[in-house]
């Protein structure tokens, strides 16, 4: 039995058909030339064997394991092999979880980037098979001829697909094919009226001339409207790795000093008679948080803040939110630096008055 078929064999076994169904569509686009019910299989088996060696070393590593343990029986008391088994399982769904994210941002990732591609090649294309249609082509042969090098990435997919109409299938399904391998819009809207053009006898160069024009003015109106949201992306971008965690650091040495002065502070009495006699004596009892709760709270707030900057700034750059895991390692990156450069500048300047 090959590799191939016992990944085949996993795909089918762990994921439905619809999945793997999806999970094709998503391979197609993002230009990974490998079987949906094969990818799904060698994830799998990645995800087993992952979690599997991940519990052995919680469990087999004395610190982790005795932790673990006694948190559980802090709650109820279980054999050693019951625990083994919930650690399986949270080391399973942990694993699972960043696995389906990696996975799906990476080719939601490399979808778009194969779709800016397309659509910045596209109307030159779409001109050059124009005018190979005046000279006396058919539509298959003008594609071909006009997969020239230096449109790189849709010379290489059209090439692929559009052989498939030289040796006796459909141009209708060779141009779906086509359509299918990018997730555009625009292209997809292209394929559909060459379809139609083709079934109706409708002149093909004039329907492409005007989807030209058509594309080159999208890409333009995408342009400008970027350029035109360059402040508010410089604003979400200042907010998440400046303004967030530098008020969060305050925050916490703030909380800090309180629970340093509260001991101390004891209670305040007022003059009987004065306008405050309403409250002669108040009672300082510090901080409702303690600083380590408060520190454990801005950390996934932070990470969360982050992670929707950067899904705003894609936004706003490429108009699509699929490139913000793209921004998010590095907006992440600059907020928690910045976080902890300014405890540390604030417990500097701190040092020497509390």
């Amino acid at each position: 039995m090959t590799n191939e078929s016992i990944f085949e064999n996993a795909g089918r076994l762990f994921f439905s058909r619809e999945r793997i169904k999806g999970l094709e569509k998503d391979l197609s686009t993002a230009g990974v030339n490998m079987p949906a019910d094969s990818f799904a299989g060698y994830v799998s088996l990645n995800v087993i064997v992952v979690t599997v060696f991940l519990a052995m070393l919680l469990l087999a590593y004395q610190p982790t394991g005795d932790m673990i343990s006694s948190t559980i029986n802090s709650f109820v008391v279980l054999p050693f092999p019951l625990i083994a088994l919930l650690v399986l399982a949270a080391s399973f769904g942990m694993v699972y979880l960043a696995t389906m994210t990696l996975i799906s941002s990476y080719l939601l990732m490399k979808a778009d980037d194969r779709r800016n591609k397309l659509e910045t090649a596209l109307p030159d294309f779409l001109t050059l098979v124009a005018s190979n249609i005046k000279a006396g082509m058919t539509l298959d042969q003008a594609m071909w001829y006009s997969a020239k090098p230096e449109f790189g990435l849709l010379s290489t997919e059209v090439k692929g697909v559009i052989k498939g109409s030289f040796s006796g299938e459909s141009l209708e399904n060779t141009l779906d094919k086509l359509g299918g391998r990018f997730d555009s819009r625009v292209f997809k809207r292209t394929i559909l009226l060459l379809k139609q053009a083709t079934a109706t006898g409708g002149e093909l160069t004039n329907v492409l001339e005007r989807t030209t024009d058509d594309v080159r003015n999208t890409i333009i109106m995408k342009k400008e409207i970027a350029a035109s949201l360059v402040l508010y992306e410089i604003f979400v971008l200042f907010a998440s790795i400046v303004g967030a965690p530098f008020l969060f650091a305050v925050a916490s040495k703030l909380i800090s000093v309180f629970e340093k002065i509260a001991p101390q502070a004891g209670s305040l009495s007022g003059t009987s008679g004065s306008a405050f006699s309403a409250f002669s004596t108040v009672q300082f009892s510090g901080a409702v948080i303690s600083s380590g709760d408060f520190f454990w709270f801005s950390i996934p707030t932070i990470f969360v803040t982050a992670l929707i900057s950067s899904f705003i700034v894609s936004a706003i750059r490429t108009g699509s939110k699929n490139q913000g895991m793209k921004y998010f390692p590095f907006v992440l990156g600059g907020a928690y630096l910045v976080y902890l450069l300014v405890i540390t500048m604030v417990e500097s300047i701190f040092a020497t008055i509390v």
